[in-house]
C-alpha cells in the first residue's frame, strides 16, 4: 500500500511539472531519454523493487558477443565464468568473419517504440516493445525484413546490457541482414561452426551505451 502511494505521489509531482513544460520536451525530453515516459518508468522501477530492468531508450553500439546456456526453457547465467569468457571470444571469432565487429553493428531505440539497427552503415528499422518488466524485449522488423522478429532475454551490465536471443532465430537475423546491407549470407561453413558451437545456448550482443 504505501508503495503505490508513494507511486501515486510521484505521479502528481510529474503532473504538476507538466503544467510548467510543453507536451513535446516532456515526452521527448532532449532526445537523449530524459522525458515523462523515461522518468515515469524509472519511478516504478524504484519504488517496485526491479533494480535489473534494462531502459533501452538511446543508443548502443555493439560490445561484443554474449551467451548464455539453456536448459528446460531456462536460461543460466554464466557470465564472468571462464566457460563463458572462451564461449564469448570463439563466438566473437565468428561473427567477426561474417563481418560482424566493434563499430559494424549499433541499435538505437526511440521513446515512440521506433528502433534502427545500423549495420555496416545500413539502417534497418522496425518497432520495438519491453515485456516482463523490462526484462525481455521484442524486435519486429519493417519493410525489407518485415517478416523478421525476434524476443531476446536483456540483463543489465555495468557497460549497458547483454541482449540473448534463441540461436536458430539469431542466426536467420544475421543471415537475412547480412544478405540486404553487404550482398552476402556469410559463408555456410561459417554458420554451420557457430551454430555447432552454441547448441543448446542463447547468443546475442553485449551493447554500451553511447
Amino acid at each position: 500500500m504505501k508503495k503505490i502511494i508513494a507511486i501515486a505521489a510521484s505521479l502528481m509531482l510529474l503532473a504538476g511539472s507538466a503544467s510548467a513544460q510543453g507536451l513535446g520536451s516532456l515526452l521527448g525530453g532532449s532526445g537523449n531519454g530524459s522525458g515523462l515516459l523515461n522518468t515515469l518508468s524509472s519511478v516504478i522501477y524504484s519504488y517496485t523493487g526491479n533494480l535489473t530492468a534494462v531502459n533501452l531508450v538511446g543508443n548502443w553500439a555493439y560490445d561484443g558477443a554474449a551467451i548464455a546456456l539453456t536448459g528446460d526453457g531456462v536460461v543460466a547465467n554464466i557470465a564472468g565464468s571462464a566457460a563463458a569468457t572462451t564461449m564469448e571470444a570463439k563466438a566473437d571469432e565468428y561473427l567477426a568473419k561474417i563481418g560482424i565487429t566493434k563499430g559494424a553493428l549499433g541499435f538505437t531505440f526511440n521513446e515512440d517504440l521506433t528502433f534502427t539497427c545500423t549495420i555496416k552503415g545500413i539502417p534497418l528499422s522496425g518497432t520495438w516493445k519491453t515485456l516482463n518488466d523490462g526484462n525481455t524485449v521484442q524486435l519486429q522488423f519493417g519493410k525489407v525484413l518485415k517478416w523478421l522478429n525476434l524476443t531476446g532475454n536483456l540483463k543489465k551490465t555495468p557497460a549497458g546490457c547483454d541482449v540473448l536471443f534463441e540461436s536458430g532465430r539469431f542466426f536467420e537475423f544475421l543471415k537475412s541482414a547480412l544478405k540486404y546491407v553487404a550482398k552476402q549470407s556469410g559463408t555456410s561453413d561459417t554458420f554451420t561452426s557457430m551454430t555447432d558451437s552454441v547448441k543448446d545456448m542463447k547468443l546475442g550482443f553485449k551493447l554500451a551505451k553511447i
